[in-house]
């Protein structure tokens, strides 16, 4: 019985491994197929896609906040309020 579930539980984790994930259909500079894993329903990824736009990710600050010893706070922060998790409601 337990070498029954054993070999079971083997094969349903090799197998989840053995499915073929979509590659990008783009090709390198040296004519050999992207590697890249394709996420979406695209069939090229991020480099090989010509529409493709990054996202504009804000740049961090330093909290605008003060500590409880009246000191300013030196963490920095991407919120759009300028204030850091600890400072904020």
């Amino acid at each position: 019985m337990r070498k029954s579930l054993l070999t079971i539980a083997i094969f349903a984790t090799v197998s989840g491994f053995a499915q073929e994930k979509p590659k990008c259909s783009g090709t390198t500079k040296a004519g050999n197929q992207c590697k890249i894993v394709v996420w979406k329903e695209s069939s090229l990824c991020w480099r090989h896609n010509p529409n493709y736009v990054k996202e504009v990710i804000t740049q961090s600050t330093t909290c605008t906040s003060k500590t409880k010893t009246g000191l300013p706070c030196k963490i920095k922060t991407r919120h759009e309020s300028g204030i850091c998790y600890h400072h904020r409601d």
